[in-house]
């Protein structure tokens, strides 16, 4: 035993490579010993960048390990998730738009790009299903964590996508673009919560006097940096002046406690005992008020009998060697799903057609958007025969009916002038999507509008046929 905070097979000296990168430049051994479950935790990427002594470690093309992001990237993962491609996302994977810290449906049908424009926050829950370098992630740490999922969090400039609230599982944030600050509060108010404790969640408050203490940590995680929090820890985040882009690998830890597994474990054996003994119901007066029961003192001698059989029963199955096939057969069931989910999406979106036009034509197009795109105005005749040779101004149902352009106070100035300037250009030579803010004539005007800003903006354009992409100047169509 290692403490409290649960027991950890000590036997291991290999650790995982991934798990390592993850949490470096802390040591495996340690933090398990010290800080699992016991304690939130950060580790920074400038530190781990430091620690490193290899040159082929110390490479910009990764961050934690896995790929280095894009904001690119970042809507195309949103864009799977929201189920415009060909392939539908597997069961588990969903988009959640949270506008004002509460869920939202109002970009059900306009999509990502309008929620963001908008000012709302993007949470895709199980991303690990649609976006590969989140399953090579989540597939790697299993040697340390057993089962790993991703919910990942994408959040404009000046938002918060949900208040404080604590969760049922220990996760790893990993930050992947952009700034985020981030306050833990110390003391759980529910030790190691299970599902239906979550504080801030579901109708069950976070108490005050959590959040007028001050926090345990209170940070800025940026690019590469990680911060682990053991489950029942609250929490909160927001950006300020950049938008931000977080991946959270959660371990559920809630379904490995000792009294779930014990339970589960001792439960199986009993219900397949060949007698069926354990699978009657109990005597029915046990349930009854206490005025209606009979022989309270018959009834209970009766009962204790069967806890005397049954502790005896516990004493001969519960084994470590039971306890361990338990917990084998529930984590098999998870990672086949798991992998067989992500490895279905994958293959049926590498197999598509180029052409193929998905459940929303209009916004599926767009993944041709990049930050290095032109994007110009129509004239009268383009616009003619765009609409009758390709159809872009078709709308079919579904996604991508939702309403027309819309944006947050903040970008909605530059957004408005960057549009009817474009438009005012006609077929003339197009536009960089990132250099679109250079067209915004004051820099007050301009502090909000980013690069995820322009992406969106430039994406909803060509979905709703505002503006176009530069085709002559050889890009994608």
């Amino acid at each position: 035993s290692n403490g409290e905070g649960g027991c950890r097979d000590q036997t291991s000296v290999q650790h995982n490579d991934a798990f390592a990168q993850l949490i470096a430049p802390a040591d495996v051994g340690e933090f398990f010993a010290k800080s699992w479950q016991r304690e939130p935790k950060v580790f920074r990427q400038c530190d781990a960048a430091a620690a490193t002594l290899s040159a082929s470690q110390s490479s910009t093309a990764t961050v934690r390990g896995i790929p280095t992001h894009s904001w690119e990237g970042c809507l195309d993962m949103l864009t799977l998730a929201w189920g415009a491609s060909p392939m539908m996302p597997p069961p588990g994977c969903e988009l959640l738009v949270f506008k004002g810290r509460q869920l939202t449906h109002e970009y059900d049908w306009s999509g990502p790009c309008q929620a963001l424009l908008d000012g709302a926050s993007c949470v895709v829950n199980h991303a690990e299903y649609v976006w590969a370098p989140f399953t090579k992630l989540c597939l790697q740490l299993r040697q340390e964590l057993l089962h790993v999922y991703c919910n990942t969090y994408v959040t404009p400039q000046s938002s918060q996508a949900v208040r404080a609230h604590a969760d049922d599982r220990d996760v790893f944030v990993l930050q992947l673009l952009g700034h985020k600050h981030w306050r833990v509060y110390a003391k759980p108010p529910i030790l190691l919560p299970y599902p239906d404790e979550q504080v801030g969640k579901n109708g069950l408050p976070v108490p005050e006097s959590i959040l007028a203490a001050e926090p345990l940590i209170d940070c800025e995680l940026g690019p590469g940096d990680v911060l682990y929090m053991p489950r029942g820890f609250v929490h909160e985040a927001h950006c300020s002046t950049e938008a931000s882009w977080h991946a959270t690998l959660a371990v559920a830890t809630h379904d490995w406690t000792w009294a779930r597994v014990f339970a589960s474990s001792v439960a199986r054996h009993l219900d397949m005992e060949e007698s069926g003994h354990w699978r009657e119901a109990v005597p029915l007066s046990l349930g009854m008020p206490h005025h209606a029961r009979d022989d309270e003192k018959t009834v209970d001698k009766a009962v204790e009998l069967e806890l005397e059989r049954l502790v005896d029963l516990v004493k001969q199955t519960a084994t470590p060697k039971v306890m361990r096939e338990r917990l084998s057969a529930k984590l098999e069931m998870h990672n086949q799903t798991q992998e067989e989910g992500a490895a279905e999406f994958h293959q049926g979106l590498a197999t598509c057609p180029r052409d193929e036009p998905g459940a929303s034509p209009e916004h599926w197009r767009t993944r041709h958007v990049r930050l290095g795109t032109r994007m110009c105005g129509w004239t009268p005749e383009e616009r003619h025969e765009a609409a009758k040779g390709n159809g872009l101004t078709a709308k079919g149902k579904g996604k991508g009916k939702g309403p027309l352009l819309s944006a947050r106070e903040e970008v909605r100035k530059p957004l408005i002038f960057i549009v009817d300037e474009l438009q005012g250009c006609g077929s003339c030579e197009g536009v960089e999507v990132s250099k679109l803010v250079e067209a915004v004539p004051t820099l007050e005007d301009a502090a909000h509008f980013d690069d995820l800003t322009a992406l969106c903006l430039a994406r909803l354009c060509v979905a709703l046929d505002i503006l176009r992409i530069d085709h002559g100047r050889g890009l994608l169509t």
